[in-house]
């Protein structure tokens, strides 16, 4: 299966996004927005994980013993590629020591698991949509510029999904949750 683990977001997120979805149709009308069921932060891609493997990938995660944290999401960016956009996301202004130590510590006790054999950098972010091709910077520009309201993103449980591709969007299912540490009182 191809698999990753990643933050789910809370139902606040849809209500969030809500706002934002009316300004993106009316300023890149040619955005195709993600579903909001999609939408996650990924902390790691595995690549093809293989079945019997699962529950080694749950039991190394459940190990890692890292304290409840949160992401606040507060700016819109956009990845590109050869120069034109293709994605827009929202992500955290400022990425706190305890999210990169959680990503770092999932990266660590993952190793050896899955097909994916890159080592990108930790850029947490949700995608929100994909670029037609053909959409120009300047229709981009007002929403990488604008600012988000933020949306508090409370991070109690990672999760293992499942990505299945098919016709259109991929379809992602959990396979496992784990709970992390409570916060310290």
């Amino acid at each position: 299966m191809r698999a990753f683990v990643a933050i789910p977001l809370p139902s606040s997120f849809t209500d969030w996004l809500r706002t934002y979805r009316t300004i993106f149709a009316s300023t890149v009308p040619r955005l195709r927005l993600v579903p909001v069921a999609s939408c996650h932060i990924t902390l790691r891609f595995l690549g093809e994980l293989l079945d019997e493997q699962i529950d080694d990938a749950v039991e190394r995660l459940s190990l890692l013993a890292m304290p409840e944290t949160s992401v606040v999401l507060d700016r819109f960016g956009v990845f590109r590629r050869d120069g034109h956009p293709t994605v827009l996301w929202i992500g955290p202004g400022v990425v706190s020591q305890a999210l990169t130590s959680l990503a770092a510590k999932i990266d660590l006790s993952l190793s050896g698991l899955g097909s994916n054999g890159r080592t990108e950098r930790f850029a947490p972010h949700v995608t929100l949509g994909r670029f037609a091709p053909g959409t120009r910077d300047d229709e981009v520009a007002a929403i990488q510029a604008g600012s988000a309201e933020p949306c508090v993103v409370p991070v109690t449980d990672i999760v293992l999904y499942e990505s299945v591709m098919g016709q259109g969007h991929p379809v992602y299912i959990a396979r496992a949750s784990v709970r992390l540490a409570p916060f310290a009182e």
